[in-house]
């Protein structure tokens, strides 16, 4: 049974600093919790709405959360909804650990990464993580002043696409410089004044830097080359994740 003190912990990882703190999330849906099973992250419990226990359609879901000896639990409506953070609750949330998915160990983050800047809306940075994990490039590095990567908006926009993370960290900009100095990456800057990414012939070792639509990629972050979108229209921006497909789609096809 979800105590008062278990749901007010619960709740309080909706906070950045308790989530970092603990190293643990809230997964919050019958979908996300699914693709976290299928990819076997480690979830800790998983609480139940009991108006589900009757569910017919629900039972092959609780018979893989059994099969993958989950703890689980049926709670009353009320109580799942304190915890939910969404407005239309499932009924299903779950607690994870992230630990797994930090690797300070920057000698294995491969050749292919995406270092993202400034990203502070978890609606875009959420997107970029799912089309990452759309193209199979599973390390991404952000400076200390974007987004974290494991808020609430951030982890339903991606709709899983956290999963598929292999190498994950927070660096400041003199570690993001001799990181990628020091390991030889081609790095790409998406700008504005950049040439058009129509590139052939890019080496397989490369870094693609990404900033956000207001401020773009700091100055103190070192690149060998800017490489822009062409435009057609008269928009005077492109949305950072929708640039970050596009791009994507010219360097792996």
């Amino acid at each position: 049974m979800l105590s008062q003190n278990k749901i007010k912990h619960l709740r309080s990882l909706g906070l950045k600093k308790n989530r970092i703190k603990e190293k643990k999330i809230i997964l919050d849906g019958k979908r996300l919790i699914d693709e976290a099973i299928n990819h076997k992250v480690k979830i800790e419990y998983i609480w139940i709405n009991e108006s589900l226990k009757t569910n017919e359609k629900d039972d092959l879901f609780i018979n893989k959360i059994k099969n993958n000896k989950i703890d689980f639990s049926y709670e009353k409506e009320k109580d799942i909804k304190k915890i939910s953070n969404t407005k239309n609750s499932q009924g299903i949330i779950g607690l994870m650990s992230i630990d797994n998915f930090y690797n300070e160990d920057l000698k294995n983050f491969g050749n292919q990464i995406i270092i993202l800047d400034q990203i502070s809306d978890p609606g875009n940075l959420g997107t970029i993580v799912r089309t990452c994990a759309w193209f199979g490039v599973h390390s991404v590095i952000l400076s200390e002043n974007s987004a974290d990567i494991f808020n609430d908006k951030c982890v339903r926009s991606s709709v899983g696409g956290h999963f598929f993370l292999k190498n994950l960290t927070y660096l400041s900009y003199d570690e993001i410089n001799n990181f990628i100095s020091s390991n030889h990456f081609l790095t790409l800057c998406a700008d504005l004044n950049g040439d058009e990414i129509g590139i052939k012939n890019i080496q397989k070792k490369w870094a693609l830097i990404l900033g956000s639509e207001s401020h773009g990629v700091s100055n103190k972050i070192n690149f060998d080359k800017k490489i822009t979108i062409a435009k057609q229209g008269e928009m005077e921006s492109l949305n950072v994740s929708v640039a970050t497909g596009i791009i994507l789609n010219e360097l792996i096809n």
